[in-house]
């Protein structure tokens, strides 16, 4: 059936869905933010105290690398909103 326009509602219910993972995505990215904050105050200890934790470095590049995924994620899923919105203006303008 190509050609068709979707419904308001399947496009209602998609854009819930969107909502909700974009909330979800949010939530990790905050994880991730606290994660790095522990560690740089770790690391300003270890600076204080003339350590150097390797392991932390380690870690350190795989979270920035995470949070990175999670920023383009998020990007995407507000890319999908945004699209999704526009849909259901196109359909309400058509009703109208």
């Amino acid at each position: 059936m190509t050609g068709q326009s979707r419904s308001i509602q399947d496009i209602l219910m998609d854009r819930l869905k969107v909502t909700q993972d974009i909330a979800a995505a949010n939530v990790e990215h905050m994880r991730l933010n606290q994660k790095a904050s522990g560690m740089m105050v770790l690391d300003m200890k270890d600076e204080e105290d003339g350590v150097v934790d390797e392991a932390r470095e380690v870690a350190r590049r795989q979270n920035e690398a995470a949070l990175e995924r999670s920023a383009d994620r998020i990007n995407a899923l507000e890319g999908r909103l945004s699209a999704l919105d526009a849909e259901i203006d196109a359909v309400m303008k058509k009703e109208n």
